[in-house]
């Protein structure tokens, strides 16, 4: 049984008109219960197929988002960075979060008491850290710095100085990212034009990229606080300059009923759709707190190309507040992002906690305290400590225990078809959000001489503890050591279930154990054929059969959890957890018909017939149906 522990850089766009954003045009989940997203000076990441947004908006540090979809997002548990381990102590704006892959690192870009500065960490949450507390430059106030890579793999690094007003400079980075040459700081604009002399002298905000032989770089005029805040750009054939702003500026400013629309940024969506983010004051009368905004844009086909917003307009909101969603009625999926091959834990305190095949790369992490509402909490390992066993391998079908006071993880890491190279390794940490610490491969293939050595369980029964693994080469299991962390020396594999099986899960109830396990094609899309399946047996090693008597060794199942018209691939499922009710629950991913990116993590009630075999009510995923009660 399972015990409980106590314990890239974007491309950048052009607008034309400035009455683009009509009130009617606004989009997205604006129901009264749902609060806009509240950062200013908004920034947005796609990374691992999730979506990060970063903004000024925290005294005591830089706030991250997370977003599957661009139009809901949850606030995470901490900040991304806490002034403990910045240079400044107060006034976090416009931070910029980019992942260097031949560092394998985040870098995070931000101002800090009128400074420029940068940190880094491991993940895109953060913790991010100055390893040096100082900013990048000592001796003068300056603020928004963004960086731009060109396509020699030169760094620079824009920002405001105070020299004239606020303008816009630029400089080289040494190799580091962290340190600018000072020899190469260049003025690129400054105020200029009519429409910028409002209030003050601000041009500041910039954000630039290249698209084919031309540099882009937007910016934001008038300060921040007036309704006149807008958005212009200027065009260079050098990141360095000249730059020439666009004659018809400025290119967005009070559009709709927006007022202090300004200070952008570009990113492309999960379908490669060019997009901007920008912020807005809350309404006409007050400016706190901004709200974030998303749309759509597109060049035009012209000498020098223009971009212009098109469509409508999404105004993200926050998932809604967990006060807010105790109905008794709760709606599949629970979790929309990717969440394939989910195991379960629930710890001191009550919480429930997560983990999911790598669709978010280092496997994901949720927590939730009602297996309903998830919030997404980190990742289990870091491009730091990922485990390393199979070099260009996924982690996969993650099963975490709690192994004499510490939370131990076992992971299966393969490349698609690589059979005879996977195998299974184990990490520890010693609280369930991580990090984990990769002790290695535990079992392969080879040493094994099981193809296909994946999708492992964990148990203990009688005192002892076994892991059971296989992925349509036959269900094995074998004995390990006391710490559950190495085979039992001399341990002998034993095979309880045939070659149609993976994803096993045993639920001992009674005096029967149950062997849940995955039949079918699990990643088609909609053409998966993935169905949640069992046997039982009244020895933990079988033999398992089905309700017809049919051995589980020779192929034999009874369907639990088959397809309906909304949801099909429905498998590999998570442990059992009963609620106060004393009803069982069971976790598992599939394919939503709606929406065939990924697979997504749905709850139903395991019930159990006057034989005591295990159902779900119209033997496939509810829409909807009764929360559970913990």
């Amino acid at each position: 049984m399972k015990k409980r522990c106590f314990m890239a850089l974007i491309p950048f766009l052009l607008f034309m008109g400035r009455t683009v954003l009509p009130v009617h045009a606004l989009a997205g989940n604006n129901s009264s219960s749902a609060l806009p997203v509240p950062l200013g000076d908004p920034f947005i990441m796609l990374y691992d197929n999730l979506y990060y947004a970063y903004g000024t908006n925290n005294s005591d540090g830089i706030e991250v988002y997370t977003s599957d979809d661009l139009n809901t997002w949850t606030k995470a548990p901490r900040l991304a960075l806490h002034k403990d381990d910045s240079w400044g102590d107060r006034w976090f704006w416009a931070p910029e979060v980019y992942y260097i892959k031949d560092k394998n690192k985040f870098f995070m870009y931000y101002s800090a008491g009128e400074h420029i500065c940068a940190a880094t960490s491991d993940s895109p949450l953060g913790p991010f850290v100055q390893e040096k507390k100082q900013p990048m430059m000592a001796d003068e106030k300056c603020i928004d710095n963004s960086l731009f890579i060109d396509d020699d793999g030169k760094a620079y690094l824009y920002f405001d100085r105070f020299n004239d007003g606020l303008n816009i400079w630029v400089a080289e980075l040494e190799d580091d990212l962290l340190t600018i040459k000072q020899s190469t700081l260049t003025k690129c604009i400054n105020v200029s034009q009519s429409w910028e002399e409002v209030w003050p002298r601000v041009n500041e905000g910039a954000f630039v990229i290249r698209r084919k032989d031309l540099y882009y770089l937007a910016y934001s005029a008038n300060h921040y606080k007036s309704p006149f805040y807008g958005i212009g750009y200027a065009v260079a054939a050098s990141p360095t300059g000249p730059w020439t702003k666009y004659e018809k500026n400025p290119v967005l400013q009070k559009p709709g009923n927006l007022a202090g629309v300004g200070h952008s940024a570009m990113f492309r969506d999960k379908d490669g759709q060019l997009k901007i983010v920008f912020h807005a004051h809350k309404d006409q009368d007050s400016i706190h707190p901004r709200a974030m905004y998303i749309a759509d844009v597109s060049f035009t086909e012209e000498s020098v190309p223009v971009m212009k917003i098109t469509g409508s307009v999404l105004k993200p909101r926050l998932a809604t507040p967990k006060a807010d969603t105790q109905s008794k009625v709760y709606r599949n999926p629970v979790i929309t992002a990717s969440t394939p091959d989910p195991t379960i834990i629930k710890v001191d305190g009550g919480s429930f906690y997560l983990y999911a095949t790598e669709d978010i790369r280092n496997v994901p992490v949720y927590r939730s305290d009602n297996l309903v509402d998830w919030d997404f909490s980190g990742t289990a390992f870091t491009e730091k400590n990922r485990p390393g066993f199979e070099p260009e391998g996924g982690l996969w079908a993650p099963d975490v225990n709690c192994i004499d006071g510490k939370y131990v993880l076992y992971y299966s890491m393969s490349v698609w078809g690589g059979e005879w190279t996977c195998g299974i390794g184990v990490a520890v940490a010693d609280n369930p959000g991580g990090p984990f610490t990769d002790k290695g491969k535990l079992l392969g293939s080879n040493e094994t001489g099981v193809q296909n050595s994946i999708d492992q369980f964990y148990m203990e029964d009688q005192g002892k503890k076994y892991l059971f693994w296989g992925s349509f080469r036959g269900i094995y299991a074998i004995e390990l050591g006391n710490d559950g962390l190495s085979l039992k020396p001399d341990a002998d594999k034993k095979q309880i279930a045939g070659t149609a099986f993976e994803g096993t899960y045993i639920h001992k109830r009674g005096g029967y154990y149950y062997l849940f396990a995955s039949a079918g094609s699990c990643c088609e899309g909609v053409n998966s054929t993935y169905r949640l399946v069992a046997g039982r047996s009244g020895s933990l090693f079988g033999p398992y059969v089905d309700k017809s008597g049919k051995d589980m060794m020779n192929n034999g199942y009874s369907v639990v959890i088959g397809p309906n018209s909304r949801f099909v691939g429905n498998g590999h499922c998570s442990e059992i957890v009963q609620d106060k009710n004393g009803n069982d629950w069971i976790l598992y991913h599939g394919v939503d018909v709606e929406n065939p990116k990924g697979r997504v993590l749905l709850l139903d009630q395991i019930k159990w017939d006057k034989d005591e075999w295990p159902y779900v009510d119209g033997g496939s995923p509810s829409l909807s149906a009764n929360r559970p009660v913990f």
